[in-house]
């Protein structure tokens, strides 16, 4: 859609936006979504071309109604349109007509109408690999999936447990199928169609997960995995994505794992793994300065279903922002991770800048 044939065109206002005036010439586009609201001082006949703005006529049979200018009508129009305010009736349609059409309005308040079914084909393609289908990640795996998400990469050597019940996606049927495919059939109960590779396989070093990362060529990577530890894997993970360029989430697997928000990471663009690690090892020298580190080889955390509802909701709109590629929608998590607290209901953030000694950010 070219947006320079507006008058062709019939359009109306969003869905979500409101138009409240509050005065005689002053009016507010209201975005309920996103909290935005944009101000106009508008003349009358544009008063009454907004007004009509049902997408029941074209601009040009609505000017000729009101006497109102065309070409300013259109220009405004553009306005209102790169701020995803209005929007063509043939874009409205398409969206009506579509199963994702909870998912494409949500976009929509943030992608203007001539972007839209693009950025969500840009979403529906990308493959996405998830190292760990736990707790964390089969949440995330199952909130990709209702997002529209077509194309996964599964990778667990585990199998279900009784006690993965309390916190996972996993039914009391699954208990001694391997995660992988249990988390299979979870995803392909929601969409048949949805494609997926599972590897029921242990990474144990880094040269077997860079084989098969190559082989999978996904285009985003969540890690979740704990095991031989989060920092190591992170740390393969992390190795892979900077000679690949491809985009991470760090999502699961620490001590008090199910309270922390990983960070997201872009080579080239973000601070990496390793930045954190030299920030946090800063930050944890300052702050443990004459306290003695304990070491117990077994401990047994506690965890919470919210919890993981929490770590996996954020990660998942992380890949959504990862996966769109704009300038419009970019990772909240860039440049820091944050820790929720249950006591108090809050989340709290730590800032980790790409480092110069680090030298992965040119």
């Amino acid at each position: 859609m070219k947006i320079e044939h507006a008058s062709a065109s019939n359009w109306l206002i969003r869905p979500s936006v409101s138009f409240i005036p509050l005065s005689e010439s002053i009016f507010d586009f209201f975005q309920s979504s996103t909290r935005r609201s944009f101000r106009f001082r508008l003349r009358p006949e544009i008063v009454k071309v907004i007004m009509q703005l049902d997408g029941k006529k074209s601009i040009t049979e609505i000017c000729a109604e009101h006497d109102a200018m065309l070409p300013q009508v259109e220009n405004f129009l553009k306005l209102l349109h790169e701020r995803c305010v209005a929007e063509p009736k043939h874009i409205r349609d398409t969206i009506n007509n579509s199963e994702f059409h909870r998912i494409l309005n949500f976009l929509g308040d943030y992608f203007p109408a001539n972007e839209l079914l693009a950025i969500f084909d840009r979403l529906r393609s990308a493959t996405i690999a998830i190292l760990g289908c736990g707790a964390v990640g089969s949440q995330i795996a199952i909130q990709l999936a209702h997002s529209g998400f077509q194309h996964f990469v599964i990778i667990d050597n585990d199998i279900v447990e009784e006690s993965n019940l309390n916190r996972s996606i996993f039914r009391r049927d699954d208990i001694g199928v391997p995660k992988v495919q249990a988390l299979k059939s979870a995803i392909h109960r929601i969409s048949p169609s949805i494609q997926i590779k599972k590897f029921p396989i242990k990474i144990s070093a880094y040269a077997h997960l860079e084989s098969l990362l190559l082989n999978a060529a996904p285009d985003i990577i969540v890690n979740c995995a704990d095991e031989p530890s989060v920092d190591m894997t992170s740390e393969w993970i992390n190795s892979y994505c900077h000679k690949q360029r491809v985009p991470y989430v760090i999502a699961g697997g620490y001590n008090l794992h199910l309270s922390l928000i990983g960070m997201t990471v872009s080579p080239g663009v973000s601070a990496c793994f390793n930045c954190s690690r030299i920030t946090l090892n800063e930050l944890e020298h300052e702050s443990l300065n004459g306290i003695r580190r304990l070491w117990r080889p077994k401990r047994n955390l506690g965890s919470l279903a919210p919890l993981t509802g929490i770590t996996s909701s954020l990660a998942a709109s992380e890949v959504l922002r990862l996966a769109v590629r704009s300038e419009r929608l970019v990772p909240a998590m860039w440049n820091r991770r944050g820790e929720y607290n249950f006591l108090t209901n809050t989340i709290s953030f730590v800032d980790l800048f790409p480092r110069q000694e680090c030298g992965c950010v040119g």
